[in-house]
Parts: structure tokens; C-alpha cells; sequence
């Protein structure tokens, strides 16, 4: 359970739902972390202003992990933004990704953020939502359904945690990048995420939101909107949901992408 806001200003007549995904802030693999967290910070103070909700949809961090008396330094100004949002009242829900699979109780409990392991229902203006962030729906990433099992068991958590936090840190980076470099391309089961989108529109949701492919994708079909939210390594895209209904937009500046039709039997990607 989240922490109650003490110091409710947030004004409750915002009406935009904000959703992004796959910022991967403190990836060993990267030179330009700064540049990219201020980004994050810039717009979380965009959405503290005009927001009624965010959704961050899996991979804030590059790496997660909480001991008992101990958590990560790198990036603490965005966990304090976030922390700082919470005051306000702003709901904020956090959908763990496959960079997530060690999420302990500090977001909640300290931070005010909502935590979920697996993809969540909502109904934001009117529209009904399934949001996920999408690692292990691909028919054939059966090898990380396996992985996220070992990952996840109790006992190798337990004997992680018995390594100092600056070894076990530094050795989960390297685990991290070599995961990203001999992982099989997502590219290549666009057809997958396409047909869990399908299913959840015939179970009637009329927006479906993942992220994880990193690849920015916004489609109608028929009255339903199958969107990815991109990641904000490179392509720096969010979801902003109104009573109008969802657009893709690039931060800065909010630049709309277009949704590209297509008929239900056929759903055609659109890419930025």
C-alpha cells in the first residue's frame, strides 16, 4: 500500500493519464546517464503539473535490488522526484519489467509508489485499460520464462543478498549488459505481441500498453488502440491518455505520432 500524501496539493481537475517505460537509468552500457535523467526529472515535474495519474510501465532503473538496510545510490534524484510527486497526492502505479524482476518494499512503503508484478486493469476515462510492460508474452521468450523462475526463487535472492552491496551491484551490471547483448531480438516476435494485443481487444479492452520492445508503436484498429510506449534511451516517447483519448508524443516538446489504421485481422506496425 502506497503512503498517504501529506501535503495534498495536487489538483484534482488534471485530467491526463501519463504512461512511459524502459528509461534503463544507470545502464553500465550507456555514457549519457545525466542527460537522460534530467530528461526523466524534467518530465515528471511536467507530469506533477498536469497530471491526474502515471504509469510507469517496467525498467525505470537499469538495476534493482534492495538488502535489508541498504539501496542503491545511483539515480536517487529521480526516486526523491517520485517521492516528491507521492506528496502531492499524484497515483503513481509501477508494472515491474525483466530489469525489475528484485523489487522489494522501499518504492511502496518509502518512495509512495504502487507496485505490481504483473500487467494491471484500469478504466481511465471511460476507456478500459491493460497495461503491461510485455517481457515473457512472446510465445517463443520461453527461455527468459525461465530465467525470470531462477531469478525470482527465494533461495538465490536470499544468497545475493549475502554479497556487499557494491559487489553485488556492480556484478548485477554486468549480468545486465550481457543479458541485453545475447538476448534474442524482440524485433523478431512483433507478430506475438501483436496477437496478445488482439486477444485482449477480444476480451474487451479498448487500449492495450506494453513496452520492453524499446520499439515506439501506436496503431488503431477498429475503435482499440494497441500502443508501446518506446523507452527513453532513444526514442524518448510517452503515452498521454485524455478524455479525447491516447496520443504518442516525443519529450520534449510533445511532437504527436499519428495512429495507423488497420482491420483486425491484419495489424500492421508503426514505427517512429
Amino acid at each position: 500500500m502506497s503512503i498517504p500524501a501529506t501535503n495534498n496539493q495536487h489538483q484534482v481537475n488534471m485530467s491526463s493519464y501519463f504512461f512511459f517505460s524502459d528509461a534503463h537509468l544507470g545502464s553500465a552500457a550507456r555514457n549519457d546517464d545525466k542527460r537522460r535523467q534530467q530528461m526523466v526529472l524534467d518530465f515528471l515535474n511536467y507530469v506533477r503539473d498536469h497530471g491526474a495519474g502515471l504509469y510507469i510501465v517496467g525498467d525505470l532503473l537499469d538495476f534493482w535490488f534492495e538488502y535489508r538496510h541498504a539501496i542503491p545510490s545511483s539515480n536517487f534524484p529521480v526516486l526523491a522526484k517520485l517521492y516528491e510527486l507521492s506528496q502531492t497526492g499524484l497515483p503513481i502505479d509501477y508494472l515491474a519489467g525483466n530489469h525489475d524482476l528484485w523489487l522489494g518494499e522501499f518504492l511502496q512503503k518509502e518512495v509512495g509508489v504502487n507496485v505490481y508484478d504483473e500487467g494491471i486493469i484500469r478504466e481511465l476515462h471511460g476507456a478500459k485499460c491493460f497495461i503491461v510492460h510485455g517481457d515473457g508474452i512472446a510465445a517463443r521468450d520461453s527461455g527468459y520464462r525461465f530465467m525470470k523462475k531462477i531469478f525470482k526463487s527465494r533461495t538465490n535472492i536470499f544468497l545475493f543478498r549475502w554479497l556487499h552491496p557494491d559487489l553485488g551491484v556492480k556484478l548485477a551490471k554486468v549480468l545486465s549488459h550481457t543479458s541485453r547483448e545475447i538476448r534474442d531480438n524482440p524485433y523478431e516476435w512483433e507478430a506475438d505481441y501483436k496477437a496478445y494485443a488482439e486477444a485482449r481487444f477480444a476480451e474487451g479492452f479498448d487500449i492495450v500498453i506494453m513496452g520492453h520492445t524499446h520499439k515506439p508503436l501506436f496503431e488503431k484498429i477498429g475503435e482499440s488502440h494497441f500502443i508501446n510506449l518506446g523507452d527513453w534511451m532513444d526514442h524518448f516517447t510517452y503515452c498521454e491518455l485524455t478524455r479525447d483519448g491516447p496520443a504518442l508524443r516525443r519529450w520534449p516538446g510533445g511532437e504527436v505520432f499519428q495512429a495507423k489504421s488497420s482491420s483486425r485481422n491484419s495489424l500492421s506496425i508503426s514505427t517512429v
